[in-house]
């Protein structure tokens, strides 16, 4: 009996040396993997973390150090998949909240981040980076208003953080457009909406073009009362979001985003040139994003050297498959070059984002048209009709409708198309008269 005691008693020691061991090797890789990752090795931090979790699986400040780990290399899903798990079940490890909520921002999981950043910034209102993704994961849902209203509250008690006025900047620009879309099918909506484009041709230096607005915006005047509060919240938000800009190119004037508003700046006025310098500049400084590329082939489309401006527009796709603004530019040049085929899954793709966009369904109508297609042709031109101002659409589908054999309902609309086209040379014509 002494003998097996003795015995029992000798394993049981080596077990529990066995363990101490164990545990003295956990600590050990855990502190060898927080001085890598001190030292930018972050590779080599999360094999030591993962090794640590080999001896003790689910251990909380692990997983919670290797979600980090994998943050800071860009393997946001990772990240994303443990510190998901981790922070319900442990509330005082507070950078898993912000690692589940700024991966779930990265992987377009919006709605999984505000529960961790909410409850994070309610214990910790001044955590910037959790204040910034949340408003990031506001704008990604559309909730524009609570988005802005973060952002402001950070700016208001930061004032010379950047990175928070160009969130501020484009949340209040998206605001703005949806205001402007809002305006132009608002009853009474039309003249105020003529002069909200008026005004921003008389902020881009092109006085013509401006006066004339403002004669049409005049000549529509209403006096409806809720156009004019959809007029007015258009003009204050468009305004906010320049002021937003320009204290954010004050604060940051070498960052590759004032780089990218410079390059918009220009392009809007018109100086294609000094466009496409800052739109390079931002491109050297962040090769994989994708807004400066947009800004190049934008601006080579617009220059009609549609090669050119395919290479930087597929590369857009390639980095943010869901650039509407590319699909479309691509979906024109491809109906341009008579790559029709190729055009129609562009186009269809951009409509369904933007079911609104007149000039896309008379490109998929012109699309449908070198095909043969003649009656989804008909389906799409006819619908863009309604912003028409060269004629041409018109003219296009007078040609789809004689195909069909509708015969006066192609006089018509080719007779529609001869007046437009009179009363555009009328215009270019008094636009270029001196006065």
């Amino acid at each position: 009996m002494e003998c097996i005691l003795s015995s029992m008693f000798h394993r049981t020691a080596a077990a529990v040396l066995m363990l101490f061991a164990a545990q003295d090797r956990y600590t050990e890789l855990c502190q060898e993997a927080a001085a890598l990752s001190q030292q930018g090795k972050y590779e080599t931090a999360i094999q030591r973390y993962r090794t640590a979790l080999a001896i003790r699986p689910g251990a909380p400040e692990a997983l919670n150090n290797l979600a980090v780990m994998y943050y800071q290399t860009r393997r946001y899903s990772e990240a994303f998949e443990i510190a998901s798990h981790l922070w319900p079940q442990h509330p005082e490890l507070k950078s898993a909240a912000l690692i589940a909520g700024m991966s779930a921002v990265q992987i377009n999981k919006p709605q999984s981040a505000i529960a961790p950043l909410e409850k994070l910034i309610a214990e910790d209102p001044a955590n910037r980076d959790a204040v910034l993704a949340l408003a990031s994961a506001r704008m990604a849902l559309g909730d524009l208003p609570a988005a802005a209203t973060t952002y402001e509250k950070r700016a208001a008690e930061v004032p010379t953080d950047s990175d928070v006025w160009y969130g501020l900047a484009l949340c209040y620009e998206q605001m703005a457009e949806q205001a402007s879309r809002e305006l132009s099918k608002t009853p009474g909506g039309s003249g105020l909406s003529k002069r909200l484009a008026a005004e921003y041709l008389q902020s881009v230096g092109d006085e013509k073009l401006a006066a004339e607005a403002f004669g049409q915006s005049a000549a529509a005047t209403s006096n409806s009362e809720q156009a004019q509060k959809v007029y007015e919240a258009a003009r204050e938000l468009a305004s906010k979001s320049r002021h937003a800009f320009e204290q954010f190119v004050q604060l940051a004037p070498d960052s590759w985003q004032a780089a990218l508003f410079l390059g918009d700046v220009h392009r809007q006025h018109g100086d294609l040139t000094a466009a496409l310098a800052s739109y390079k500049k931002a491109a050297e400084q962040q090769p994989n994003i994708a807004a400066p590329l947009l800004g190049m082939g934008t601006v080579y489309w617009e220059l009609g050297q549609f090669d050119r401006a395919a290479v930087y527009l597929k590369d857009t796709l390639r980095l943010n498959p869901k650039a509407m603004q590319a699909t479309f530019e691509l979906g024109n040049i491809a109906v341009r070059e008579h790559r029709d085929r190729e055009a129609i899954p562009l186009l269809t793709r951009y409509l369904d984002a933007q079911p609104d966009a007149l000039a896309a369904r008379a490109d998929l109508g012109r699309a449908y048209m070198h095909l043969g297609r003649y009656e989804a042709a008909i389906g799409e031109l006819s619908k863009a009709a309604a912003n028409d101002e060269q004629g041409e659409v018109h003219y296009e589908l007078s040609m789809a409708l004689r195909k069909v054999g509708r015969k006066q309902e192609a006089d018509a609309a080719l007779e529609q198309s001869r007046q437009i086209k009179a009363a555009e040379l009328d215009r270019q014509q008094r636009l270029h008269t001196p006065h």
